[in-house]
């Protein structure tokens, strides 16, 4: 890994790439949901460590200190940040208020494959929704809006569920979801890596508020980046037929499935995951009945 000093710079260096939008003396009125709009634009062009408050405060042409009357320091606009990612379930179309006609396992399932595209559609910020400290024990990523849990538990509830079986169901189906979910966005990230998606922060915010020191690890980041040098050698590998350092001697059926293991079926297996999962809550219903 690179020195502290020579990671600060090239913090530095993301931060003045982040910083693409004029500031203005202008005053403008802002919200909550624009601050936080723009954070998360933000973190998707650039990466989480991008997202300092002066840098957001810049985007937005105002002062850094405005920011503070709606959001109380930068890891108060993370948790708002997870909030957002997490309600735009509320515009998915396919997504049941209740179960209704299609029973339980239609309701989990269009569930999953919501929580599945918020994830895909922000790759370099879902770490934020898998890691950020919940406010409450019962507050588990990646449904970790209480409106949305809330209302899974109760929509279980109401068509039959004992407390028990509601709590297997909600701990199973998060947990499938979270591992899932982190391995192939993951994926994403290493096929589209962006400066800010490294073990160190970005910018010095020196108010009171918040300072930032760019050593700092980042809350929820992969650590340690590969050197560009190193990402443009894996990128150009062709790794179903040459798999560098595995040593067919040592590791022979590695060798052998390695065109296998190195495709891509994410979406064919997220749903055969699914499946095996409903089917496991269907079999805790029926050893009750």
């Amino acid at each position: 890994m690179a020195p502290l000093n020579e990671c600060g710079r090239r913090a530095g260096e993301v931060m003045k790439k982040a910083d693409t939008r004029p500031t203005g003396t202008a005053r403008r009125k802002l919200s909550t949901e624009q601050i936080v709009s723009e954070a998360l634009a933000l973190i998707d062009e650039h990466g989480i460590a991008a997202a300092s408050m002066r840098t957001v405060a810049r985007r937005l042409n105002v002062q850094v200190m405005t920011l503070y009357r709606y959001v109380e320091n930068r890891e108060d606009l993370f948790d708002e940040v997870v909030e957002h990612i997490v309600n735009e379930l509320d515009h998915a179309k396919d997504i049941q208020s209740g179960i209704g006609g299609g029973g339980w396992r239609f309701y989990l399932s269009s569930l999953a494959w919501g929580v599945r595209r918020y994830a895909r559609a922000h790759p370099h910020a879902f770490p934020l929704v898998a890691t950020r400290p919940p406010e409450a024990p019962w507050v588990n990523p990646p449904l970790r809006s209480l409106r949305w849990i809330e209302t899974m538990l109760d929509n279980l509830s109401k068509d039959g569920f004992s407390d028990d079986q509601v709590l297997f169901t909600y701990r199973s189906f998060n947990s499938f979801l979270l591992g899932y979910l982190l391995l192939e966005t993951s994926a994403m990230v290493i096929d589209d890596p962006l400066p800010g998606d490294g073990s160190f922060q970005t910018g010095d915010d020196t108010g009171s508020h918040d300072p930032v020191d760019p050593t700092d690890p980042i809350p929820g980041s992969v650590s340690p980046t590969r050197t560009t040098k190193k990402r443009e050698q894996i990128a150009a590998a062709d790794t179903a037929t040459d798999l560098v350092g595995v040593n067919p001697e040592h590791f022979p059926v590695i060798f052998r499935l390695r065109e296998g293991l190195t495709e891509d079926r994410f979406e064919e297996e997220f749903g055969a995951g699914l499946e095996v999962l409903l089917n496991r809550i269907e079999d805790q219903l029926d050893r009750s009945t």
